[in-house]
């Protein structure tokens, strides 16, 4: 089963014109991404409608729009491994091209499942503190 987080990150991509700001390469991964799923969307007007409305740009509300790609997607990987591994395999074509890398050209990711303290940060001049005074191990 699809991680669900990757359903809605894949939703709100294809929902809010990602598309524009990328370089030709970048659009071509888009591109890919996009035509898997109107080719799978194609016998599903709801997911084809709001998938359309979306990259027209047509007045909703975005998250009714994410709503219903994210919940055709689910229903799509839950029926069709297969089309699981090709939509990872489109987003994992696309994602570096909607990262921006800064001038250091470093990226920070974290993905699953996190407990205890996490920091992302570029250029701390300081401290970082979590509260408590810290432990020393004897």
């Amino acid at each position: 089963m699809a991680d669900p987080e990757l359903l809605t990150t894949i939703a709100v991509t294809l929902a809010t014109k990602t598309a524009e700001g990328l370089a030709e390469t970048g659009r071509a991964a888009f591109e890919a991404l996009a035509g898997l799923v109107r080719r799978r969307f194609a016998n599903r007007a709801s997911a084809q409608a709001a998938l359309t409305d979306a990259e027209a740009g047509v007045e909703s509300t975005k998250d009714t729009h994410i709503e219903i790609l994210r919940e055709a997607l689910a229903q799509a990987v839950a029926e069709d491994p297969s089309f699981e591994a090709e939509l990872r395999d489109r987003w994992r074509e696309l994602s570096p091209h909607l990262m921006t890398t800064g001038e250091a050209g470093t990226i920070n990711s974290v993905a699953g499942t996190v407990s205890g303290n996490m920091v992302q940060a570029r250029d701390v001049h300081g401290g970082i503190s979590f509260g408590g005074p810290a432990r020393i191990d004897r």
